[in-house]
């Protein structure tokens, strides 16, 4: 492992602090630790920023500080380098982190000396065939097809592997990985998926029809979304980021990312007692 790149909270103070010195820290050790200008600017360590293509280029690791959106931007340019991401909690939830900010020096060693889990999570691509400029977008945790006015409903329909699937008509709908099946989908109602599967998660925002519910499809499939020529104007949110306006009668591609993400857990992680600590289960008998 040589070279590290980290990527901070930029509107947090301790996460700028932090991020100044982990790079300090990392350089002790022999290995150059790189920033986005933007980032280092913030952080105080002009000195270590680089732009985006030098950012990525010969990338061994990601290091996000901060919470579980921090770590959803660092993810998308690891995925891009197609190198590991670590996250360190400073945040609340920290459902993708894999270290404690008071564990970090102590967690971040092992991770150096190859002592850790690497999960692989699988991706959204997501293709408008408007709108982005021909490039695909992907989504860690989720694709909401939506809207931005609140007094109006949005008419969508979903095909699946090219056969019409159902009508929708309400708020949206959130297509989600099993990563984010925690985040979106499951405030708007979805199902709890373990996230080294795969499948993707469809399910509606706010539906005017009280039978509709998520559905789960193959990870095999491809989805294609329709937006009716109507008074609203539809938009794509990937992973609450990037939000594409979509043209009325236009259309979105869904489906499973080439590639997986790669994932750096600790040693004797369980999804199952990080859902339990996070949402705060009662104890059995």
């Amino acid at each position: 492992m040589r070279n590290v790149g980290i990527m901070p909270h930029i509107f947090k103070e301790e996460t700028l602090r932090a991020a100044k010195e982990l790079g300090r820290w990392l350089e002790e050790k022999g290995l150059e630790a790189r920033m986005l200008p933007g980032d280092a600017e913030a952080a105080g360590c002009p000195g270590r920023g680089v732009e985006e293509e030098e950012f990525l280029r010969g990338l061994d690791l990601v290091i996000s500080l901060g919470g579980d959106g921090a770590m959803l931007r660092a993810s998308s340019f690891a995925y891009r380098a197609d190198a590991p991401v670590v996250g360190v909690n400073l945040g609340k939830k920290g459902f993708l982190t894999a270290l404690e900010m008071e564990g970090m020096y102590a967690g971040l060693e092992e991770v150096l000396k190859g002592r850790y889990l690497l999960q692989e999570r699988m991706l959204l691509e997501c293709w408008i065939r408007e709108g982005c400029g021909g490039r695909p977008l992907y989504a860690i945790n989720e694709v909401v097809v939506g809207k931005r006015e609140l007094q109006r409903m949005i008419r969508l329909e979903v095909e699946i592997n090219g056969e019409y699937f159902h009508y929708y008509a309400g708020d949206g709908v959130i297509f989600s990985t099993p990563t984010g099946s925690t985040a979106y989908s499951l405030s708007a109602g979805g199902p709890i998926v373990e996230p080294t599967l795969e499948c993707i998660i469809l399910t509606p925002i706010c539906s005017h029809s009280l039978v509709d519910r998520s559905v789960i499809i193959s990870p095999q499939s491809e989805i294609e979304v329709l937006a009716r020529r109507e008074k609203v104007m539809p938009s794509i949110s990937v992973d609450g980021r990037e939000e594409v306006e979509l043209p009325h009668g236009g259309k979105v591609l869904i489906r499973k990312a080439p590639r997986r993400l790669k994932m750096v857990k600790a040693v004797g992680y369980s999804f199952y007692t990080l859902l339990r600590e996070k949402f705060e289960f009662p104890e059995g008998k």
